[in-house]
């Protein structure tokens, strides 16, 4: 029971998808129907992976299922995907910011599932007010006092976190479930934004900021690019960082509208829209077929 159980958690993970996808078959995914899916042999794989999500939302609401119903909401309620980049599992100094969204400005979303505990919660906060401004706490309903009782024993960080709940009916932007972020800039550092980038980012602001690259050997290349960022002003040099990251996981409206909701945060971050003829036909076919 206790293998079932972890299974679960794994099946909307990029291996097992794309293993059906290459392969129409993966052993944690065979696991998982044999526990909590009556009679698979009837069913097409969308239908298995709609009931299995639907199990999730009853019994079992890991991080897939907070990330995958945000990513829903924000990216076809709320913001444009063409215009909207999001980013997840982005390290930030010590600690993983789980949902990153670009869209003029960056937000980082802090995903407090079902599964998980707040004994680093302090320690994650600070580390991603360190590059972000806007920071907020996504978790179920029935946390939000004490998420709010936590938040007000940090003083002026505490107050600027944003609160963001997971009701039973899955909703999370109504307005009983929001308390919108505010813009804090107090932790804000140059070297914290900066290894957010990759190297053709962070030489791109350079070469806008400065018009070339530093002449240094290779193994000075990355301190120098550094030292040339800390020269532009903090808020600026956010700015252009949150510039570059926007150009990360462009997928256009009408392939994202494509994907099985249950499905789209998977297919969105593991870049799997390049396989979406291949994952429509897996769907389609029956399980076992």
């Amino acid at each position: 029971m206790a293998d079932n159980s972890r299974a679960i958690n794994r099946v909307f993970t990029r291996g097992v998808i794309t293993d059906l996808i290459e392969h129409g078959s993966n052993e944690v995914f065979d696991i998982v129907v044999k526990r909590y899916i009556n009679d698979p042999a009837s069913k097409t794989h969308r239908q298995i992976i709609s009931e299995i999500y639907a199990h999730l939302g009853k019994e079992h609401r890991n991080e897939y299922y907070y990330m995958n119903n945000l990513l829903n909401k924000l990216l076809t309620g709320i913001h444009s995907v063409n215009s909207t980049t999001v980013l997840s599992q982005v390290r930030i100094n010590g600690h993983i910011a789980d949902f990153v969204l670009i869209n003029g400005e960056g937000r980082v979303y802090e995903i407090k599932s079902d599964l998980d505990n707040y004994d680093r919660l302090y320690d994650q906060l600070s580390d991603f007010y360190r590059a972000f401004s806007k920071v907020s706490v996504l978790a179920a309903v029935r946390e939000q006092k004490k998420i709010e009782r936590l938040l007000a024993e940090l003083g002026d960080l505490g107050e600027a976190v944003g609160i963001y709940v997971l009701s039973e009916r899955d909703t999370i932007f109504g307005k009983a479930n929001v308390r919108e972020p505010k813009q804090f800039d107090d932790y804000l550092d140059h070297g914290s934004i900066f290894k957010l980038l990759r190297k053709r980012e962070y030489e791109s602001i350079v070469l806008r900021a400065f018009g070339a690259l530093p002449q240094v050997a290779p193994v000075f290349h990355f301190r120098a690019c550094l030292e040339r960022f800390e020269q532009i002003p903090l808020k600026e040099a956010q700015s252009m960082a949150f510039d570059e990251l926007k150009k990360r996981n462009k997928i256009s409206k009408a392939v994202f509208e494509r994907i099985q909701p249950e499905l789209k945060s998977t297919v969105y971050f593991a870049g799997l829209s390049r396989k979406l003829p291949q994952l429509e036909a897996l769907l389609q076919s029956n399980y076992g077929g």
